[in-house]
């Protein structure tokens, strides 16, 4: 599975994280992470909705991000120029045999 997930992530992102509270006031989302490669944002099935407890009224999708890196849920992924809000984020490991690890998230789609 991992060099199949290694094919598919051939989209590049990056991430928009809202800085720190500053006089009570938050900030716009700056720039945080560039150059990751990740997989083709496909629908999320009614399952997984349901066992994350993400009730909302928009699309949501699903994406593999290659490595474990700095992404949380409230930061934004960018792709082509689209920011997603991450909702859900989970470590997955390709396979338990030295492959390559992933971060799975959840996005949300505004419309």
């Amino acid at each position: 599975m991992s060099q199949a997930l290694r094919r598919l992530a051939t989209l590049t992102a990056s991430t928009k994280r809202t800085p720190a509270l500053s006089s009570g006031k938050r900030g716009a989302p700056v720039a945080y992470l560039s150059g990751l490669l990740c997989t083709p944002l496909d629908p999320v099935d009614p399952e997984t909705r349901q066992r994350l407890q993400l009730d909302t009224p928009h699309e949501l999708k699903q994406t593999f991000v290659r490595g474990l890196v700095d992404i949380v849920e409230g930061d934004l992924l960018v792709v082509a120029a689209v920011e997603y809000p991450v909702r859900a984020v989970a470590e997955w490991a390709a396979s338990t045999r030295g492959g390559d690890a992933y971060l799975h998230l959840t996005l949300e789609v505004l419309k």
